[in-house]
């Protein structure tokens, strides 16, 4: 596939649409979820785990299958070292999404996402590494695991290009822009400002991001303690939010 012809018509929809189209929610929870999602931030996908309308492995498969691009098991992936230097933890923090294999001759990065649909995001992180960008499915759940045990704990094997995984399956791919034109010194210093903005909200991000973690462990730890059911948690919130 053409990274300057790409095949454009899946690319439009969005999960939840993906998701009502696969019958694995109704118009109901996913207009819940959009109101919870505004409400606390976050991704659509994690949103709807975590209030118990989707199965983690039910929504990578309905996304594989609609969008017809692999899934991938993270628990079988060892990336290459060089590709973890290449692709920082920061980025795959900030966008959910993890590397697993890269082509170092044609600069095309393999990244499993949890939202193939996020075609801004993936076209950030086109412009971001430089490189074209080729997507598999995985679960939020496996990415952070990856995440945690590849950046913070674990090391990666030499090189390993996409075809050692089995990907024969059509990828999404994203090709990072053409090189910058140059820019007057008004220009430069409007670019500079978007820059240090786009950090901040990328540090805000984070800090939401750890922040509905550490709000989904202590749903988990009342739950398994028997105090109040995740269930129970949500209605109280949407009451709260009513009042």
């Amino acid at each position: 596939m053409s990274a300057s012809n790409p095949s454009p018509p899946v690319r439009k929809k969005r999960l939840g649409e993906i998701l009502l189209n696969a019958a694995l929610l109704s118009e109901t929870q996913l207009r819940t979820a959009l109101a919870e999602q505004r409400k606390w931030g976050g991704k659509l996908g994690h949103t709807l785990v975590q209030m118990g309308f989707v199965d983690e492995g039910a929504m990578v498969q309905a996304l594989s299958r609609q969008l017809q691009i692999p899934s991938v098991d993270l628990s079988r992936v060892t990336p290459p070292a060089h590709l973890l230097k290449l692709f920082p933890v920061a980025l795959a923090e900030r966008y959910t999404v993890f590397p697993v294999a890269v082509d170092v001759p044609q600069k095309v990065i393999t990244l499993a996402s949890e939202d193939p649909t996020n075609v801004e995001a993936l076209h950030e992180l086109a412009f971001h590494t430089d490189h074209r960008i080729q997507v598999v499915v995985s679960s939020v759940s496996a990415i952070e695991h990856a995440i945690r045990q590849h950046y913070h704990g674990g090391t990666g094997t030499p090189t390993a290009p996409p075809e050692a995984f089995g990907f024969q399956e059509p990828f999404y791919e994203f090709t990072p822009p053409s090189a910058p034109v140059p820019r007057s010194p008004r220009e430069a210093e409007l670019v500079q400002r978007v820059e240090v903005l786009t950090q901040q909200v990328a540090d805000l991000e984070r800090m939401v991001a750890n922040q509905a973690r550490s709000l989904s462990t202590l749903i988990e730890m009342l739950e398994a303690g028997g105090t109040v059911s995740r269930q129970e948690y949500f209605a109280r919130m949407r009451n709260v939010s009513r009042s």
